[in-house]
């Protein structure tokens, strides 16, 4: 459990109403004693009102702080997951996104904040997966750690593209399509719920893998315990094929070479101070009223 007040607040710069909501929750965390921390380069914006925020480089935040405050969406906590999972701290996300389905709270509910100082919250673990590409000779050529999924797409819409799919050296599946999503438990209800994948609890320790527009009636999506391997193995081919992984981290696969997904040896922990359970909070997310 967290029982502390050291924070890293971090916004996401691309969000307007994120950068304009922050003067609110540094008033409302600073008033409540918390010991705020920033990246340097809010420095000057912030100016002489406060001073009393800790600045320095995100990594010395992190390691500083007890647990990560985002003010973004879900792809703000994606992009701070792997960071956030090297140091071992919690992430507690506010949202000013569209969907939230990984934030916890609004602006609204500053106020629950103080559960964490009183010790009145839950850490809900969350599986990675370690995603490396290989060329022919074994050499890696680009590594990255997944929160939600790793998509192997064609590059040209235009075109299918054709792919292997073997785990722990086995061959499962190949076929022709518009690719494949290796999604975690959090990430089966992203990309991977859309391209027809199942809906995982996000504490089951297991993976998915989703075809993607399969041009195949025999082709499915299908769940592998996670200490399994997963290989993606596109053969010479002409349309070219893409590696998106959590949807911002892209790397362009020359032939020959293939992706290797599985399980991280680290988690990355959300704070939970709702109490919502994980159908309820389905229901509320993707119900079609939303839309």
């Amino acid at each position: 459990m967290v029982h502390t007040n050291k924070v890293f607040v971090h916004p996401n710069p691309t969000r307007a109403n994120a950068v304009k909501a922050l003067p609110e929750v540094l008033d409302f965390l600073l008033s409540e004693g918390f010991h705020v921390y920033m990246d340097s380069m809010y420095a000057q914006s912030l100016g002489k009102e406060y001073k009393v925020v800790s600045y320095a480089s995100a990594e010395e935040c992190m390691s500083a702080a007890d647990f990560i405050l985002v003010l973004g969406g879900d792809g703000t906590i994606l992009h701070i997951a792997s960071s956030a999972a090297c140091h071992g701290k919690p992430v507690l996300g506010i949202n000013f996104g569209t969907l939230g389905f990984l934030t916890e709270l609004d602006i609204s509910d500053l106020e629950m904040l103080k559960q964490i100082e009183e010790d009145r919250h839950k850490l809900d673990r969350r599986l990675l997966l370690d995603v490396r590409v290989v060329d022919q000779s074994g050499a890696t050529t680009f590594t990255a750690t997944a929160l939600n999924d790793a998509a192997i797409l064609k590059g040209d819409v235009s075109k299918t593209v054709k792919l292997a799919v073997f785990v722990n050296d086995k061959r499962v599946m190949g076929f022709a399509g518009d690719g494949a999503v290796v999604c975690t438990p959090t990430g089966s209800t992203g990309y991977s719920l859309s391209a027809g994948g199942p809906i995982l609890e996000p504490s089951s320790t297991c993976i998915a893998v989703t075809p993607v527009c399969p041009h195949s009636l025999a082709i499915k999506s299908f769940v592998v315990s996670a200490d399994r391997v997963i290989e993606i193995r596109p053969p010479v081919q002409d349309n070219t094929v893409q590696l998106s992984v959590d949807g911002y981290q892209i790397h362009k696969l020359t032939p020959g070479e293939i992706v290797i997904i599985r399980q991280s040896g680290q988690t990355v922990s959300l704070i939970r101070l709702r109490g919502v359970g994980f159908y309820e909070r389905i229901n509320e997310k993707l119900s079609s009223e939303r839309l």
